[in-house]
């Protein structure tokens, strides 16, 4: 017993100056290490290895708030920005987006007063005089900044359109983005013509059977007039907004661009776009329209609430109805009608929709892509919601997979067979998306066709004199800019313009670029 009384003590005496050791150890600065030595021996590790130590980061820092300004048009879909917004800041809640919608009028009016008091949004939407050309335009005036920022990788990013989405001179310049097909540019577009069914029925009309050629949509409005107490068409006059009526006319006989890239010329004196006027004429001549200079907005109205039968519009349309109240319209969705003998031509599919830009003058580049980038997820929130609600048709969606209005879904059948795809003259000549030779010639006077076109309708008078004064001048001033630019230095002709093989109901062959 005394034998183990000793070995407890020496065990205890033991113990007691391991303990005192440990307890008095401190850390030593290594020694430097001398580079011609031989790796030091690893010992073997001990009985109990001790126990994880635990690190402490220091606390995250909190992103600066942000404030984030959005501007663009459509009010009818307000309510669902701010809706988008809203969800945006649950993912970056630093962020805080504040979204105004104009009416497109005013906003056209407004942003530009905007960047000149210094005053302007982080990021808007445009279309300008050219709406392929918006970038050119925009960075032209100053007001754009690339999309991201210059060490942002959108090799991914860019993989959310189809292959040919990126062109130099439509929507990157010197190799950085500065927009993206927002809309799709297939569906979306102008040309649908939409009936309200219950006035069709009420003059004693199919609505299922909606007019085909230039004749029947004639005597389906004479019909209308006499058998019921509705007008035949609505068509908005006020600033440029018979666009909406003259697209699916000028494009079901030739093409619905004011300029023609088959013979390289501004167009409106051609024989083809003269037969369009004068067939619309004709609904004006026989009190087949809703009377007066209304806009847009006041058309729409007239249709939904049966004052018309008939309105032609965009994509758009039937998301719009339901947000401007009218969700319980019958609404018929149908091709516009083409001219009963001759050729038919086609509405244009084109490297546009680029309409979102960031700002120059932002202060918040960073915060605008993380926003940017957001809402052009296939499968986000913005997506999923703005295709389910009708507004429309994404670039970088899957449309067919989204879509559930049934009216959406015939728009999108109508769209196989109504736009072809357009020559591109900045693809042909690259120097194009310099060239000012397009947009001095809109600028001798803004909405220079849509004013002439709206003055004969009211007024009853011939538009042909008017059509070939306009073409003129802006025959004139292109080819003036165009000899200057070349002289200059610039690569551009009006050869690239000019796509004489192409016949306007088909799609340019890309081959032609080459073969030029």
């Amino acid at each position: 017993m005394a034998r183990n009384a000793r070995r407890l003590s020496l065990l205890t005496l033991v113990l007691m100056f391991a303990l005192a050791a440990c307890g008095s150890q401190t850390p030593q600065t290594p020694a430097a290490a001398d580079p011609s030595a031989p790796p030091a021996a690893v010992e073997p590790t001990a009985v109990a290895a001790a126990p994880t130590a635990v690190t402490i980061e220091p606390t995250a820092i909190a992103p600066e708030p942000v404030t984030l300004k959005v501007m663009n048009w459509s009010q009818e879909q307000a309510e669902f920005y701010q809706e988008a917004a809203a969800a945006f800041q649950q993912e970056y809640p630093h962020i805080t987006v504040q979204w105004d919608t104009l009416a497109q009028d005013q906003y056209r009016e407004t942003l530009p007063l905007m960047f000149q008091s210094g005053d302007a949004p982080d990021i808007f939407f445009w279309i300008g005089r050219n709406r392929v050309l918006t970038m050119a335009e925009l960075v032209d005036q100053g007001w754009v900044a690339p999309l991201a920022p210059a060490d942002a990788d959108l090799t991914e990013w860019q993989t959310r359109w189809p292959e040919g989405s990126f062109v130099e001179g439509i929507n990157m310049q010197d190799g950085q983005i500065y927009s993206f097909p927002f809309n799709d540019n297939k569906i979306w577009g102008p040309g649908y013509m939409f009936i309200n069914r219950t006035v069709y029925r009420a003059a004693g009309l199919d609505p299922d059977a909606p007019p085909t050629t230039w004749s029947e949509l004639l005597e389906t409005c004479r019909t209308i007039k006499a058998s019921s107490e509705a007008y035949c068409l609505a068509v908005p006059l006020k600033g440029n907004h018979l666009q909406r009526t003259w697209y699916p006319l000028a494009g079901s006989i030739m093409t619905d661009s004011f300029f023609d890239l088959k013979n390289g010329r501004f167009a409106i004196d051609d024989p083809r776009m003269l037969e369009a006027f004068d067939f619309l004429q004709t609904f004006y001549q026989e009190d087949l329209v809703v009377p007066g200079i209304n806009d847009h907005t006041f058309a729409r109205q007239a249709m939904a609430t049966g004052q018309a039968a008939i309105y032609f519009d965009g994509a758009w349309m039937p998301g719009v109805f339901d947000q401007m109240g009218f969700g319980d319209l019958d609404l018929g969705v149908a091709a516009p009608p083409y001219p009963d003998s001759g050729e038919r031509g086609a509405l244009g599919q084109t490297l546009s929709e680029n309409k979102f830009y960031v700002s120059s003058a932002s202060e918040h580049p960073e915060a605008a892509w993380l926003f940017l980038e957001w809402m052009t997820r296939p499968a986000g929130f913005f997506a999923q919601e703005y295709l389910k609600r009708g507004f429309g048709t994404l670039g970088y969606a899957d449309n067919a997979a989204l879509i559930s209005d049934p009216a959406m879904l015939e728009v999108a059948k109508i769209a196989d067979e109504l736009r072809v795809m357009l020559p591109e003259p900045a693809i042909a000549c690259p120097d194009v998306g310099q060239s000012k030779a397009y947009l001095n010639a809109e600028a001798i006077r803004k909405d220079w066709e849509w004013e002439a076109m709206v003055e004969a309708l009211t007024t009853g008078a011939d538009f042909a004199p008017v059509a070939a004064e306009i073409a003129t001048a802006k025959n004139a001033m292109f080819q003036q800019t165009l000899a200057e630019e070349q002289a200059a230095g610039l690569d551009v002709s009006p050869a690239c313009y000019t796509f004489a093989d192409w016949n306007y109901g088909q799609p340019f062959n890309t081959s032609g670029y080459v073969s030029r």
